[in-house]
């Protein structure tokens, strides 16, 4: 099982408290829109991926900012972002901020903190698909999206998953547009530069991209749920 399926995005104080209470091993991950942010997350994908144990909550800087007051109200811990913090039967355990999120730091924290044995994995079946961009890729070949609508959407969404999302996940939803950079994307860059390259007539029509893509998405798997919202 990979870390993709475990996240839980984290927006309200009401969020946090039933992410915490209902899962015993629990990871909250401020996440803003900074190179470190991005370099953390790596980092966190690498030492938490073996612990199918371990819940993953997400909070988002600046527009998750209740919720991570909560947090920091909840536990003493001052707001970082990035910012790491591990809790057991919703008690932190330790945190770690901005560069602290590294091997070094990490690794012996997470030796030191979780149990030998890997417990029962946990799963958020909301955010474990694709069908969030299948949908948006239907509605546009459809006639239901028009381009523009289409385009923002789907930035939008994979926006707020870059964080998260896996190599193969992301590389497979970037490949769409113009995008030189990767996971610190902007959507108005994109959209901007998929403007410039139409006007130009570099680019293959959208439409025709889009089609690809759908195909090479495939069908939705049967246990896909509600979108990541």
């Amino acid at each position: 099982m990979s870390l993709r399926e475990r996240v839980f995005p984290l927006k309200t104080p009401e969020d946090v408290d039933v992410f915490l209470e209902r899962h015993e091993l629990a990871a909250i991950f401020k996440a803003s829109t900074t190179d470190k942010t991005l370099e953390a997350m790596q980092y966190v994908q690498k030492y938490l991926e073996p612990r199918p144990d371990v819940a993953i909550g997400i909070i988002r800087i600046p527009e998750d900012r209740p919720a991570s007051n909560h947090v920091e109200a909840r536990t003493g811990i001052q707001h970082h972002s990035p910012q790491l913090i591990l809790f057991r039967q919703a008690r932190p355990l330790f945190d770690l901020d901005n560069w602290k999120i590294n091997p070094d730091h990490l690794e012996p924290l997470l030796l030191q903190s979780l149990p030998v044995h890997i417990g029962k994995p946990v799963r958020n079946p909301a955010v474990a698909g694709l069908h969030v961009y299948r949908d948006l890729l239907d509605r546009f070949l459809s006639g239901q999206l028009s381009e523009e609508r289409f385009q923002w959407g789907y930035l939008d969404q994979l926006k707020k998953e870059a964080g998260w999302r896996s190599d193969q996940d992301f590389d497979l939803l970037n490949s769409l547009f113009p995008n030189p950079d990767g996971r610190a994307f902007t959507p108005g860059k994109v959209v901007a530069l998929e403007f410039q390259a139409q006007l130009a007539g570099k680019a293959e029509p959208l439409l025709e991209r889009a089609k690809r893509l759908r195909l090479r998405m495939g069908e939705s798997p049967a246990d896909e749920f509600a979108s990541f919202e």
